[in-house]
């Protein structure tokens, strides 16, 4: 059964969210996987009481810039291939500030990362799609948080191709 949820982001700042979206927007075409926006998901929570843009307004954080790892793989729909990030102290008040903001018990951030493709393909060739791609640099800065309607759980292509950012607000002074 399906649960409608918001969903908090962050977002990557260029230039690296442009070639998160060109890799995403190419496995969309060679492997028809759904596009979606590059993000870390920080925190999801019911939908409350409190509209997605007030929660937002509430946020006191500065862009986050994070360490990346290497590129990942699992047998989980929305982990089919990934990129491992490592979490900060910012990183992990932002998401527990998320969670006070909207009246729900903060989770511990496991496994930050920004996803690259959502599909169903064999281990072998997850395998080896994340061992050719190689990303030109260490670090990456997130410089806004967006609120996102969904559906949980997400499973399919339907799934992710109804998601609407429904809030956004920039980390920038």
């Amino acid at each position: 059964m399906k649960k409608t949820a918001i969903v908090y982001w962050l977002l990557p700042a260029k230039p690296e969210r442009e070639l998160f979206c060109t890799i995403i927007r190419i496995f969309c075409r060679e492997l028809r996987a759904p596009n979606f926006e590059p993000h870390l998901t920080l925190f999801a929570g019911s939908r409350g009481r409190h509209a997605p843009a007030k929660i937002l307004r509430q946020v006191r954080s500065r862009p986050i810039r994070l360490s990346a790892g290497n590129v990942a793989f699992s047998g989980k729909f929305t982990k089919t291939l990934y990129v491992r990030f490592k979490s900060t102290p910012a990183l992990k008040k932002l998401a527990v500030d998320l969670a006070r903001a909207t009246n729900s018990r903060a989770k511990a951030l496991r496994d930050p990362h920004v996803s690259l493709l959502y599909t169903r393909i064999p281990r072998a060739a997850r395998r080896e799609i994340a061992a050719v791609i190689k990303l030109p640099f260490r670090t990456v800065l997130f410089d806004s948080v967006a609120a996102v309607r969904l559906s949980l759980p997400v499973r399919t292509r339907a799934d992710v191709d109804k998601w609407k950012i429904v809030a956004k607000k920039s980390l920038r002074r």
